[in-house]
């Protein structure tokens, strides 16, 4: 009986090819390769050359989030003094707390940018003007009132409706940096003698301040001549230009008896003294002679420490500082705390031997 060998036979496996899958990677494979190359390619790009706007678009940057200090707003902090404010643009007295006055005083003067320690300088210097003016005579403006709304009688004032318009969305923000600024020095006064003092300011000084009975005619120990070398601000120079005729019309109209005539204005328009500070003590106009604050009002310039330039069409005044000169400079002030010195060291800088107080404990 024969046997016949069988056969074994191995089971083949079949490989099924699932497209899809094969094309995801080749895609994939492709765009590593064109990776790979498009950074050798950034890699070798000359300095200075750049990818163009469409290949790399500019990050979207989000805006900026105001967030509120944390304050503790408090007007009545260390005393609930109040004040009659007569508020120009609405024609009427209204009365409110001191600490709540000196807020929309800082915010009006300064305003939020500056360095926190010349805000709190701002402060104190606004306060301690406030209590003067009650105790001698009140406003110029309104006398039932203590202080008025106008730098040129009393202090600039913004009201909140004001700074919500004026600040929009900054408002929560900015209203707070302010706000810190007068609760931290909440009740801080300046005194001489035990008394508050005029605590006048400016908005710049031009270099140096000026010693009060130069522009007012009033002696105030407190109120000297400093120097104020580091300024930050605006409006520290200034040029006022007229024609030749222009000029003398306007000084033979504000002074009829200096005789100015156009063709002669080399002779007859000159500084003739100075104080130490640089402002004018005296100009010569023909046949008059003015004192360097008045020639400031005459001619609208920004402060009495100008220089006289003539030429054969016009006459150019060359100004240094803003205001009036005496007491802070708020450039100053700003410069001060700048470098690092604190509020009190800006006030007691201006400010002459003087003392810091609280209300309720002179």
């Amino acid at each position: 009986m024969s046997t016949k060998k069988k056969r074994s036979r191995k089971k083949q496996k079949v490989y099924t090819v699932h497209w899809p899958i094969l094309m995801g990677l080749t895609a994939l494979l492709v765009a590593l390769v064109l990776l790979v190359v498009g950074v050798i390619r950034a890699c070798a790009l000359p300095e200075g050359d750049a990818l163009s706007v469409e290949e790399t678009p500019e990050p979207i940057i989000p805006a900026p989030t105001w967030s509120p200090l944390p304050v503790d707003i408090n007007f009545t902090k260390v005393h609930n003094t109040y004040v009659k404010v007569f508020m120009q643009d609405e024609g009427e007295i209204r009365d409110m707390l001191l600490e709540e006055y000196v807020l929309g005083v800082v915010a009006g003067e300064v305003g939020p940018s500056y360095p926190m320690e010349a805000l709190k300088a701002q402060a104190v210097a606004s306060r301690t003007y406030t209590l003067y003016s009650i105790r001698h005579g009140g406003c110029k403006t309104n006398p039932n009132a203590d202080v008025c709304t106008s730098s040129s009688c009393c202090q600039t004032f913004r009201s909140d409706a004001k700074l919500r318009k004026s600040w929009g969305d900054k408002y929560t923000y900015k209203y707070s940096v302010i706000a810190k600024a007068v609760m931290d020095t909440a009740g801080e006064v300046m005194l001489y003698n035990g008394k508050p003092i005029n605590a006048m300011y400016h908005a710049s000084s031009g270099g140096w301040t000026e010693d009060s009975q130069n522009v007012y005619g009033s002696n105030f120990p407190y109120l000297r001549s400093v120097e104020s070398p580091h300024e930050i601000g605006s409006r520290q120079t200034g040029e006022v230009r007229y024609h030749r005729g222009t000029f003398v019309e306007k000084v033979n109209g504000a002074r009829p008896n200096a005789h100015m005539e156009e063709e002669k204005l080399e002779e007859q328009l000159k500084v003739l003294s100075l104080y130490p500070s640089g402002r004018v003590e005296k100009l010569q106009l023909n046949e008059d002679t003015v004192t360097g604050r008045t020639a400031r009002k005459i001619f609208g310039l920004n402060s009495a420490m100008f220089t006289v330039e003539i030429t054969n069409d016009e006459v150019i005044f060359h100004t240094k500082g803003f205001g009036h000169g005496v007491g802070m400079s708020q450039a100053g002030a700003n410069g001060m705390a700048t470098d690092g010195a604190d509020y009190r060291t800006i006030l007691l800088h201006y400010y002459t031997g003087v003392t810091i107080g609280v209300i309720g404990q002179y």
